[in-house]
């Protein structure tokens, strides 16, 4: 592996256990709106929400019209009729509670960071919900500096969000960047896009790779490896 200098981690599914997290968040928010949660009933929610977060990713909808309709249009699948905008943020305070973690991300982190390495968070999602779960989880102090999309303004993969940490962080050789991520298209795809190397941490992934990382792991013990360190 080349020498880097500055390091962007996604959050979450790369340190922070989203799916975990969020399958507690989804119990409780369709328990209490009175819709049974299955395997069924959760496959119809992550249809729509995937759905949406993936024209958010396109630049097709706005982050609110994400927010703000995911849990009505699924609860109307359902015959049942709620806010959206409320029963959205009853699933945020909910994630916000929780500190699910990705096996061997702390270790990761302290290790990078002695070594010296300026480490940055970028993340698609809503600031507060992720700056709690990170502090819920003890991470924060790991971080040079937290860049969220929703603070930033723009979506990964769109380029305009990695410009944003090179511009505040006076960064002028790219060579020296690498992006640490899950999502294909999203961490992957913005980093081929502004041109910085990545790490792809494969969850499991099974289907066509079109967007191709400069590493590939399958755990993020194996990133240890990779710097040894």
């Amino acid at each position: 592996m080349k020498k880097y200098n500055y390091l962007i981690f996604d959050l979450d599914n790369t340190l922070l256990d989203f799916s975990q997290s969020e399958l507690h968040a989804l119990r409780a928010v369709f328990t209490k709106y009175g819709v049974i949660f299955n395997d069924e009933t959760f496959a119809v929610y992550k249809e729509i929400n995937h759905d949406l977060w993936t024209k958010l990713e396109e630049g097709r909808v706005k982050k609110e019209t994400v927010l703000n309709t995911r849990f009505s249009n699924f609860f109307a699948t359902q015959g049942v009729q709620v806010d959206g905008a409320v029963a959205d943020n009853e699933f945020r305070s909910l994630l916000e509670s929780r500190n699910d973690l990705i096996p061997d991300g702390t270790e990761l982190l302290r290790k990078l960071k002695a070594a010296g390495y300026k480490i940055f968070a970028g993340t698609n999602g809503v600031g507060r919900t992720q700056r709690e779960r990170l502090k819920n989880a003890d991470m924060t102090q790991f971080f040079d500096e937290l860049y969220i999309s929703e603070e930033v303004g723009f979506e990964k993969p769109d380029v305009r969000f990695f410009e944003t940490i090179f511009t505040k962080e006076t960064i002028k050789n790219l060579d020296e960047v690498l992006m640490i991520g899950d999502s294909l298209t999203s961490d992957i795809r913005g980093a081929n896009r502004v041109g910085i190397d990545s790490i792809w941490l494969n969850n499991n992934f099974d289907g066509v790779i079109n967007d191709k990382p400069t590493y590939e792991v399958t755990e993020l013990k194996e990133i240890i490896n990779l710097f040894k360190i």
